[in-house]
């Protein structure tokens, strides 16, 4: 528990306090602020009694209880040189610190000592900051459990359910859950969209493997069918090899240079006996001509006995037998012609027949040298073929081996972008681990986890106390909150009825009550008890005097309990007897506030 004691405050040009400070001192006790105008008819209103309550939460927050702009905090007269001094003490474990708060306007500063060590943040806005967290505090707590102006804020009952719950929720520091639970809900937004990132990066990688695996698929599909291809391939080059070789080995192998040999022979022969055939031929024709011509000469001799066939002359018979005698000379030339065509004849017809015997003997080795020129092609064929066989046989084999030799290029991106996707899954694992983790978290600090424990435990403790502080009031009525913080009110008669059926005497009783309530709680389980409360116009409600005796009497119980500083601003003029401690008496004259005796006429 912390204990925060408020000391001593000094107000100088602020609102209607001027140059002279007004000085107050947060003695135990039940003191009462109250004052005249000089200024006014009305000699109670306008005083600047509110000023010391502005005062104090200015000094802490840099702002009013009213929310006034800055420019109407400085003092209109002075109009500079505005400053709130608050001294107060820490108290944590029994170590205790004295700090010293000073806030200025015009110009503006703010700044925070601790044991005369100046403590002041970097900017206003942090000093304040500072103070909120060193104090334990925000505004709303501030106005409703230290210092509350009674008529001038919407009571517990008639705030609305949301502004109930963050009326209780600030008052018994249960925002702290409600702040952890939308810290825990951002963090788990956060890591939500972290997890929405990883997961589509997951999806991406996996449409990556996937489209690998399905590469790697096609690839070995085609693989798998071009090794088919080139063993069907193969298989068929192995046949036709084999088929060509069997050919190959079975062939003949022919010597044609003993048909060339034969045929140059013959053809030798040929070109010879030719030669002798031109020269028979020729010499028949010769022997032909001879014999034509020595018949033209015989048959000259033998048509005209009587002339010469010679000179055309008359022939006598020496002549005649001479004639005789050359036409004997002349057939038997002929004859002899005859012999030697004869002859010429029977030498052509059988050098004809040897050459036709040699030119059929020419053709069929002839015909035999083709066929073994045929053969021989068709082996430098089948050899080429095989060398060719060969050559396709290698190829493809080697194709076969280029095949079953899987480019691991292909795995080894697979095996990547799977380490990829294993430690995506391992981060997404992570952050549903991290979400589980919050989603606990979030159950902790949600309504039902701790926080409905804790407002359980502060509502029979609330109950009790309200019901305590009805009975201080001589209130006939039953009140209880339920976890929702939706009051239920019985009426004397035991009906139960609304806030609202009340009389306004009634309900502020209901209202005091739950302000005293809130009180307790705050002091008994909060982590912050301050020596000090101050009540704007509590006499000055619709409390008669029986309610206001009543409510002294809660006050006085207070002090005495937890040695309380109570200041209550009123401007009834018998508020001064109810005091135990200071009568802090303010006057206002020419618009400036000032701190006064109080006269012997209030005493009285």
């Amino acid at each position: 528990m912390k204990y925060v004691n408020f000391k001593r405050l000094a107000i100088k040009n602020f609102l209607s306090v001027g140059e002279e400070p007004v000085v107050v001192e947060f003695n135990s006790g039940l003191n009462i602020i109250t004052g005249h105008n000089k200024d006014k008819l009305d000699r109670r209103n306008g005083v600047g009694k509110s000023t010391v309550a502005d005062a104090v939460y200015f000094a802490i927050f840099g702002s009013t209880l009213r929310e006034l702009k800055k420019d109407f905090i400085v003092n209109n007269i002075i109009q500079r040189n505005c400053e709130v001094c608050l001294n107060f003490t820490v108290n944590v474990d029994g170590v205790e610190c004295e700090y010293k708060l000073i806030r200025r306007l015009a110009p503006s500063k703010c700044l925070l000592y601790r044991d005369g060590e100046d403590i002041t943040r970097d900017s206003i806005s942090n000093t304040t900051h500072y103070l909120c967290d060193l104090l334990h505090t925000t505004p709303e707590v501030f106005q409703n459990c230290v210092i509350m102006t009674v008529n001038n804020v919407i009571p517990f009952m008639a705030k609305k359910k949301l502004e109930k719950r963050k009326f209780i929720e600030g008052i018994f520091n249960l925002q702290v859950f409600s702040n952890m639970l939308n810290n825990v809900r951002t963090e788990y937004n956060n890591i939500s969209k972290n997890l929405d990132i990883e997961c589509a990066k997951y999806e991406e990688i996996s449409n990556s493997i996937n489209s690998l695996n399905q590469q790697k698929q096609n690839l070995e599909n085609n693989r798998l069918r071009s090794k088919i291809k080139l063993e069907t391939r193969l298989g068929a080059c192995d046949q036709e090899i084999e088929s060509q070789q069997s050919k190959l080995d079975s062939a003949e192998i022919i010597d044609i240079s003993e048909f060339t040999s034969k045929i140059n022979r013959i053809d030798s022969i040929l070109e010879e006996l030719n030669t002798k055939i031109q020269k028979i031929v020729s010499m028949k024709s010769k022997s032909q001509a001879m014999i034509e011509m020595q018949h033209e000469k015989y048959n000259k001799m033998c048509s005209d006995h009587d002339q010469c066939p010679v000179c055309l002359n008359k022939l006598d018979e020496s002549h005649k037998d001479y004639i005789e005698e050359e036409k004997r000379a002349v057939k038997q030339q002929i004859d002899e012609l005859a012999v030697k065509k004869k002859s010429a004849e029977n030498k052509l017809k059988e050098a004809n027949t040897i050459r036709t015997t040699l030119m059929s003997k020419k053709s069929k080795l002839n015909d035999k040298k083709t066929a073994a020129d045929i053969q021989k092609s068709n082996i430098e064929n089948i050899k080429q073929r095989l060398k060719q066989l060969k050559s396709l046989h290698k190829d493809i084999t080697d194709d076969l081996k280029s095949v079953e030799n899987i480019d691991t290029t292909l795995d080894e991106n697979i095996k990547d972008v799977t380490t990829r996707l294993d430690a995506t899954q391992k981060q997404i694992d992570e952050i549903k681990e991290e979400l589980s983790k919050l989603d606990v978290i979030k159950f902790i600090v949600s309504e039902e986890g701790v926080k409905s424990y804790i407002v359980k435990k502060i509502l029979q403790l609330l109950n009790s106390k309200l019901s305590h502080y009805l009975k201080k009031m001589d209130s006939n009525c039953i009140c209880v909150f339920n976890e929702y913080f939706e009051e239920e009110i019985i009426d004397e008669k035991g009906k139960q009825c609304s806030y609202f059926n009340f009389s306004g005497a009634e309900r502020k009783n209901i209202d005091l009550a739950c302000l005293f309530a809130f009180m307790d709680i705050r002091r008994l389980q909060g982590d912050v008890a301050f020596n000090f409360s101050m009540y704007d116009e509590l006499f000055d409600s619709s409390l008669d005097e029986r309610g206001v005796e009543l409510v002294i009497d809660i006050l006085k119980e207070k002090i005495e309990k937890y040695n309380e500083c109570i200041m209550v601003i009123s401007h009834r003029k018998e508020s001064t007897k109810m005091a135990t401690g200071e009568i802090i008496f303010l006057e206002k004259q020419n618009g400036i506030t000032t701190r006064v005796a109080t006269p012997e006429t209030e005493l009285k």
